[in-house]
């Protein structure tokens, strides 16, 4: 992986882009005193792969002038989503630090996730882009309806695979894919490499190390989220199975590893990473755009 990893991090230009990111994503936080700007700060310096704001830089033309508003924009509803789905979830920890609710109170979490989605819009409607505004607007649309099938998939092992998918394209590929298209790029493969992402996520939740991952393994399992290995690994293993629908989860996860949903779960991720990179034409960066397409399959965190 760390081929990969270094291939899209020498994109020439790269480095400095991403520190003006951060430093607009700094000043627009901050734009506001308060509770609100306080919580949002938390969630600026907590990191995180900053992937959305590389995908508006690589997708753009060389010759052009670096999307910093995109990927600012991109990031902070990006940010927003994590501050409000612990929240619904109810997990603790983020990236091994207190989740924003468990830190600030319920109520300030709620209102800096609605503060950082409303920076996310004010950032490109200063820029008087309607289009860009509307691209943005249809993935958080997106992510809304993506939160909402999770919900109703919750602790049912019989979620068709499909069903999976089309959740994480929602919840994951579009707002990659508004990364792409503001930035200039391809929207197919913005959004096939959300999907190949996301389903390395669920996998990392499943086998991760805490220590890389930041978070605890089986997040998923013990939410009764169904994630492409946990449903694979239903079909084959009744304790898991069970387990999903809100059983007894103790030495569950060693169970989902013997099945071999983890691999075969890999191998779509993988599929996907490789119709992303079909999906690329013409791209000035199409290397470091093939790169990262490996790099969000096979990584530890």
């Amino acid at each position: 992986m760390s081929a990969t990893i270094e291939t899209v991090r020498a994109a020439p230009g790269l480095a400095g882009y991403l520190e003006a990111v951060e430093e607009r994503l700094a000043e627009t936080v901050a734009s506001h005193a308060g509770v609100v700007a306080e919580v949002g700060g938390d969630a600026l310096s907590s990191g995180g792969k900053r992937l959305r704001p590389v995908l508006a830089f690589l997708s753009a033309p060389e010759d052009a002038e670096p999307p910093v508003t995109a990927g600012v924009a991109v990031e902070l509803v990006h940010m927003a989503t994590l501050v409000h789905d612990d929240l619904i979830d109810g997990a603790r920890v983020r990236r091994g630090r207190a989740a924003a609710w468990t830190a600030h109170g319920v109520e300030a979490a709620q209102a800096a996730g609605d503060y950082l989605f409303a920076r996310a819009f004010a950032e490109l409607a200063a820029e008087g882009d309607e289009e860009a505004v509307a691209t943005l607007a249809d993935a958080s649309l997106a992510l809304a309806r993506g939160e909402a099938m999770q919900r109703r998939q919750r602790h049912d092992p019989d979620t068709p695979v499909e069903e999976y998918l089309e959740r994480c394209a929602l919840k994951t590929g579009k707002l990659f894919e508004a990364a792409c298209v503001l930035g200039g790029g391809s929207a197919a493969y913005g959004r096939l490499l959300g999907v190949a992402f996301q389903i390395a996520d669920d996998i990392l939740d499943c086998a991760g190390d805490t220590i890389e991952t930041g978070k605890v393994p089986g997040a998923d399992l013990r939410d009764g989220t169904p994630t492409l290995p946990l449903l694979l690994a239903a079909r084959a293993d009744e304790v898991v199975r069970a387990a999903l629908a809100g059983g007894p989860l103790e030495g569950v996860l060693v169970r989902v590893a013997a099945t071999g949903a983890l691999e075969r779960s890999r191998q779509i991720a993988l599929d996907y990473a490789r119709r992303a990179r079909e999906a690329l034409d013409g791209s000035d960066r199409r290397a470091a755009l093939e790169a990262l397409a490996d790099a969000v399959v096979d990584r530890d965190a």
